[in-house]
C-alpha cells in the first residue's frame, strides 16, 4: 500500500501532523494567554475590593470615633446639666425650708401676741374646710 500511494501524499501527512502540532502550540499559547488575562484581572478585582474594603474600614472607623466623641461630649453637657438641677434644687429646697420655718416662727409669735383672733381665725378656716370636704348633698335641697 505504501507504493500506491504518492510521493507526494506522505509529504502532506507530515505536514498536517506539524501543522496539527503548530495548532496545538498556539491552543497553548493562547490558552496561556488567557490564563495570564484571567490571573491577572483576578488580582485587579482583588486588589480594588481589598482596597474598597480598607476604604470602608477606615471610614466606619473614623465615624465611630466621631460617635463616641460626641457621646462623649453629650454625656458630659448631661452631667453639668444635672448637676446645676441638682444644685438648683438644693437651694430651692434649702430656701423653702428656711422660709418655712420663718413662717412658722411668725405664726407662732402672732398666736401668742392675739390668741383670741388667732381662736376666730382657726375656727372660720375649720368652717370653710369642713364645707369644702362635705360637698353638696341633692338630698338637703
Amino acid at each position: 500500500m505504501a507504493d500506491n500511494v504518492p510521493s507526494g501524499a506522505s509529504g502532506n501527512a507530515e505536514t498536517a501532523r506539524d501543522g496539527d502540532s503548530e495548532g496545538v502550540v498556539s491552543a497553548r499559547d493562547r490558552f496561556q494567554k488567557l490564563s495570564e488575562d484571567v490571573q491577572g484581572r483576578y488580582r485587579q478585582v482583588s486588589d480594588d475590593v481589598r482596597r474598597g474594603a480598607e476604604r470602608a474600614s477606615s471610614e466606619i472607623r473614623r465615624g465611630a470615633e466621631r460617635a463616641s466623641s460626641e457621646i462623649r461630649r453629650g454625656a458630659e453637657r448631661a452631667r453639668e446639666g444635672y448637676g446645676d438641677v441638682a444644685e438648683t434644687a438644693r437651694e430651692t429646697y434649702d430656701k423653702v425650708r428656711g422660709d418655712a420655718g420663718n413662717l412658722t416662727r411668725e405664726v407662732g409669735f402672732y398666736v401668742r401676741d392675739n390668741p383670741g383672733k388667732a381662736m376666730l381665725l382657726a375656727a372660720g378656716v375649720g368652717f370653710l374646710l369642713g364645707l369644702l370636704v362635705r360637698g353638696r348633698d341633692d338630698d338637703d335641697v
